[in-house]
């Protein structure tokens, strides 16, 4: 580098320079950096240039040592670049898929390649043999099949298992397809589905692998219902938009034969029915089917365990012994694990009620955590580690195959299924008995408490770095479209810290509500002040943390049922200090528009969400009254997640389906089985609406309506 000194008005040192060529140098060879930044002429005077002793700024010119040479070899390189990728990636493919290879096209850098001939040896084909376009090689391999080969019977279980029964396997591949909407609209559910549902909570399915098959046409067309069903109601399609049905029961019409292809092949578990019934699950929940969400769950769980899903095997033990290499793909096998997972994350989801006991036992699932998004699109295989931290490398895989680290190979999905242990390991505790047959106090260093908080400490002091929540990281989620995961994780965390410490909240001289921690009377008499406080702090903030994620989360696609729950806990807290007379009542009510925004939109996917907005307008008259009398009416009970499964357990009728407009406003027609709320009397002003209404709204205007 070389830095301008005073000012010259001799004239440029490089007129004065020769070209290689001999000839006299007509234009400057390289102007400062100030000038190349600007993009503007320098005229190339030394010490500086015009432009810089114009601006009054250094003037600095950048000697490059070394000179470019000719990139002869570039091409070869790049040729040698391209054929290393490709024998990566043809090793990675399952080899169900491995038919649309032979219609693939190569990227040909040079005329002519040479030609080999295919590898008899029964091994993995190599690069050239796999994008070399010759038929005959397809046809060589028994593991591939040709582009004549392409409306062949593909295998049910695509998704990570086969069925060893033949006739059945026929009947799935056919049985519901005259149920199915036109290719456009499975094509749309099938995008709304990995937008809206994949990864909230379940991540089910692989999607580049799933567009494939339904590109051929060779997804079972039970699963392909399944999806049309959950995926309806997000959807903003003219043709779906026809109805004057709510959102939640858009899905009905490809539900119904889903339960029914379903439940005809119960006693026979295969991936597909596995995954249809883990998606009928949540679909049931939204459509307020709280029975039947409940046993679609269990069946899922009982299947899973049948498949031997919790063991992480390299084979299926559903697969008839046959001829060649039975092992299970990379991609089929972090399918099959992701899917125990969503299993487990069910069942904890599920069993959050008062009255809903855990079933899937974490202690028997050895099977690794997901790998994080990135590896499992690109189908590349990784070790990560099990539930409680230890690395799991399978010894049977290469070592040339392993990318990365266990630690660095897990995303959200992976730390999702540990903050949801610790979830379920905090219902356990409140709901389960655990807080009575703990011999110790809450505040004790011994006590069963103080361990789960440790718990959630260590979770969060493990959080990489691009996990953490700001908005760089969010950012950076939303470039990857996994923007809706990164909010709902950090929506969980926040909800268990607000479980945890909901009963600071509550004066000691009120009973503790339903969905916060029990509190005994000796709890009441003797429990530390500093305790409270602290726990008092902690609610609060996550509660108006919940709050912020919530506004972040209306742009980001945010839909699980869970979300809203929390949302809904959050209100329970600004309600009261929004009413109060305290420096925090601004923020309250500004947390609390957030709050009603996000459960208006949730409302119209899942239907038991008109009966929260009931709850809490309830509970805000409540805290009304008691403020304006002087009394005290923080102590309505607040529903838990699981206990809708008691309130609704067998659906809504709305005023398009049930065609009494006259009686819509009757708590009896709430459900189906003449169910009214719990503790609720009839009463004669309207109660839930089903329909959506502008959540342009104050909080006053909200609650006065």
């Amino acid at each position: 580098m070389r830095q301008a000194g005073a000012p010259s008005s001799s004239a440029p040192v490089w007129t004065e320079l020769k070209t290689k060529a001999g000839k006299e140098r007509k234009r400057l060879p390289l102007a400062c950096i100030a000038c190349r930044r600007k993009k503007i002429k320098c005229s190339g005077e030394e010490p500086a240039c015009k432009h810089c002793q114009r601006s009054r700024i250094p003037c600095v010119y950048k000697i490059t040592a070394r000179k470019a040479g000719p990139r002869t070899d570039y091409m070869a390189m790049l040729d040698k670049r391209l054929k290393r990728m490709e024998e990566r990636v043809i090793r990675i493919i399952p080899k169900t898929e491995q038919g649309i290879v032979a219609e693939t096209g190569r990227a040909v850098l040079k005329p002519s390649l040479q030609k080999f001939p295919a590898n008899k040896s029964g091994k993995k084909r190599q690069a050239h043999v796999a994008f070399s376009g010759d038929e005959s090689d397809g046809e060589a391999e028994g593991a591939t099949s040709g582009p004549g080969e392409k409306t062949s019977k593909p295998s049910v279980d695509a998704f990570g298992s086969s069925d060893s029964n033949e006739p059945e396997e026929s009947n799935l591949l056919t049985e519901g397809a005259d149920k199915l909407p036109n290719k456009e609209i499975q094509e749309h559910l099938s995008e709304t589905f990995f937008d809206f549902v994949y990864g909230q909570s379940y991540h089910l399915l692989h999607k580049p692998s799933f567009m494939r098959m339904l590109e051929r046409g060779s997804v079972p067309p039970v699963l392909m219902l399944a999806v049309c069903a959950i995926s309806a109601r997000f959807s903003d399609h003219p043709a779906l938009r026809e109805s004057n049905e709510p959102a939640f029961l858009r899905g009905e019409q490809w539900a119904k034969p889903a339960r029914d292809i379903s439940f005809r092949h119960y006693d026979r578990p295969s991936m597909t029915i596995l995954t249809v019934y883990l998606i009928l699950g949540l679909h049931e929940f939204g459509t307020c089917h709280g029975g039947r969400s409940w046993m679609f769950g269990g069946m899922a769980q009982r299947m899973a365990y049948a498949m031997q899903l919790h063991t992480d095997s390299q084979h299926d033990p559903h697969t008839a012994p046959g001829p060649g290499d039975q092992t299970l793909s990379i991609t089929d096998r972090e399918i099959r694990r992701r899917t125990m997972w969503s299993c487990f994350l069910m069942d904890r989801f599920n069993s959050s009620g008062s009255e809903r006991p855990i079933f899937v036992g974490q202690n028997y699932i050895r099977t690794p955590l997901p790998i994080k998004e990135s590896m499992y699109f690109m189908e590349l295989a990784g070790p990560t580690e099990d539930l409680e931290g230890n690395p799991i490398i399978d010894p049977k895989v290469d070592p040339a195959d392993i990318i990365g680290n266990a630690r660095d190979n897990m995303g959200v999905a992976a730390y999702l299924v540990r903050l949801v242990a610790i979830w379920g390991n905090l219902i356990e505790y409140n709901n389960l008995g655990g807080k009575q047959r703990d011999r110790y106090p809450m505040w004790s260093s011994a006590s069963q408490f103080h361990a789960l908080k440790t718990k959630v400490a260590a979770w969060i002091a493990s959080l990489p770095q691009p996990l953490q929540y700001s908005s760089d990281n969010l950012f950076t989620h939303r470039s990857e479209r996994t923007a809706n995961q990164f909010l709902f994780l950090h929506i969980i965390y926040n909800q268990i810290l607000l479980f945890m410490n909901h009963f600071a909240l509550v004066p000691p001289t009120t009973s503790s509500p339903a969905g916060s921690l029990p509190s005994t009377s000796r709890d009441k008499d003797v429990m530390p002040p500093q305790f409270r406080a602290e726990a008092a702090r902690i609610a609060l903030s996550a509660a108006t943390q919940i709050s912020r994620l919530t506004h972040e989360a209306m742009a980001h696609n945010v839909v699980a049922p869970f979300s809203g729950y929390a949302a809904f806990f959050s209100s329970t807290v600004h309600i009261p200090l929004a009413l109060a007379k305290v420096p925090e009542a601004a923020l309250s009510k500004q947390c609390l528009m957030y709050n009603l925004r996000f459960l208006a939109r949730m409302r119209k996917y899942w239907g038991m969400f008109a009966y929260v907005s009931e709850q809490i307008r309830e509970l805000y008259r409540k805290c009304a009254a008691s403020s304006t009398a002087d009394g005290e009416g923080g102590n309505t009970a607040v529903f838990q997640y699981g206990d809708w499964y008691n309130l609704y357990p067998n659906g809504v009728v709305s005023d398009v389906t049930r065609g009494d407009k006259a009686n819509s406003n009757s708590p009896a027609n709430r459900s189906g089985n003449d169910l009214r709320s719990p503790a609720a009397k009839p009463r004669s002003d309207p109660v839930i609406s089903l329909g959506q209404k502008s959540d342009l709204q104050t909080v006053e205007e909200f609650f006065a309506a």
